[in-house]
């Protein structure tokens, strides 16, 4: 069973690498898009776009009497991430002011890889909108863009996120960035937007007109070729094995490398389950490797047996040595993250985690301190698994 299944997954892998070099040789002479911005008086764009409560809503249905606010952001990015509380709170202050807002995600969900979605566990998705519309309390539409992009393409959105205010006449009277918060959680102490508005609703021009809405770039489909050539740079890095012992494993858990986090899978050829949880696992493994993660892979089969077989597997789901934490590897002396345990299995287990049942699959994410801030026996759910990693990764940047 475990070998068709070995099977099953290499010739898969194999198709995806044929299927991802065609991709890359097909869209190598392809330009990224550049976007033109609106110029200052310039008439708002037209645009007819779907909300995540199913209704399509134009301009004329967000239209403010008095101003108007389209801001283009999206679901991935940490500094708009961070900005959707100030967002909330802009609406909150003016919306009854005759103020209309609108937020519209930009970003095509195909100019993605994986380690663009370092911050959250959601991608650029429609789907992913609904959820991040609900858990921060949207309190204005949330459209979505990333199918064709024309809407931001007409406003020459570049970054996310990008906010364009206008006037009753929808004149354009201010673009570029809401605040200064960038990534920060909380207040911002400059807040352009609200200067913009409060400007507007006086009669008067705005003193500051422009401003870089600096931030993640809008992801255009066209980038669709640089993702296909990341994935390729992942299924090329070399994947080694190496023995490791229960002393070693302990340093492992220990962390004093300088991995932000470190993930620590204790698996099997011949368990099931194992083999199964390893593709969402390795997604994980690039999801979030912005930072320095790291995933270190230990195997209880046989070391003189099994090396290949292990080996083979792990090709296979490219757990090769990330640039990100080369340097980490190398400081501790280590050649790999992917190794066989030879030894007694009581005493990996002392070394690993006391609390470990022996039960596989087995899964421990430690902090950059060592500390165990997820454990898991059995299969993993990846959502919780991101959720854990996504809660410190806020602890550490959103301060």
């Amino acid at each position: 069973m475990m070998s068709d299944v070995a099977d099953l997954i290499s010739s898969k892998r194999m198709m995806m690498k044929i299927v991802l070099s065609s991709l890359a040789l097909a869209v190598t002479a392809m330009a990224d898009y550049k976007p033109t911005t609106l110029v200052q008086g310039a008439a708002a764009p037209e645009f007819s776009l779907v909300g995540v409560d199913g209704k399509t809503l134009k301009l004329a249905d967000v239209r403010g009497e008095k101003a108007t606010v389209v801001i283009f952001t999206t679901n991935h990015c940490p500094d708009a991430i961070a900005s959707f509380g100030r967002m909330t709170a802009l609406v909150d202050a003016f919306q009854s002011k005759g103020v209309g807002f609108v937020a519209i995600n930009s970003n095509s969900p195909k100019g993605l890889h994986l380690a663009e979605l370092a911050f959250t566990t959601l991608d650029d998705s429609y789907e992913a909108m609904k959820v991040i519309a609900k858990e921060n309390e949207f309190n204005l539409p949330y459209l979505y863009d990333g199918e064709t992009q024309e809407v931001a393409k007409s406003y020459g959105a570049v970054a996310t996120p990008h906010a364009f205010i206008f006037d009753a006449d929808l004149k354009l009277k201010y673009n570029g960035r809401l605040s200064d918060g960038r990534r920060k959680l909380g207040p911002a102490k400059k807040n352009e937007a609200r200067d913009a508005l409060t400007a507007i609703l006086a009669g008067e021009d705005p003193e500051i007109i422009k401003t870089r809405p600096i931030g993640c770039s809008t992801k255009w489909l066209e980038k669709s070729g640089k993702v296909a050539q990341v994935d390729k740079q992942w299924a090329e890095q070399e994947v080694s094995v190496e023995n490791v012992t229960a002393d070693e494993v302990s340093k492992l858990v220990a962390n004093k490398g300088g991995s932000e986090f470190r993930l620590i899978n204790v698996w099997s050829l011949t368990c099931a389950p194992c083999i199964m949880e390893f593709p969402d696992l390795a997604k994980i493994y690039r999801q979030y490797s912005f930072h320095k993660f790291e995933f270190i892979t230990l195997n209880v089969d046989d070391p003189t047996k099994d090396r290949a077989k292990v080996t083979d597997f792990l090709k296979e789901q490219e757990l090769g040595i990330h640039r990100r934490i080369k340097a980490i590897v190398e400081k501790e002396k280590r050649t790999t993250n992917n190794f066989i345990f030879e030894g007694d299995t009581e005493d990996l287990a002392k070394a690993l985690d006391p609390d470990w049942s022996g039960a596989l699959p087995h899964t421990l994410l430690v902090d950059q301190t060592g500390k165990v801030i997820f454990r898991h026996t059995g299969v993993v759910d990846p959502e919780e698994l991101k959720k854990a990693v996504v809660a410190e990764v806020w602890r550490i940047y959103g301060e």
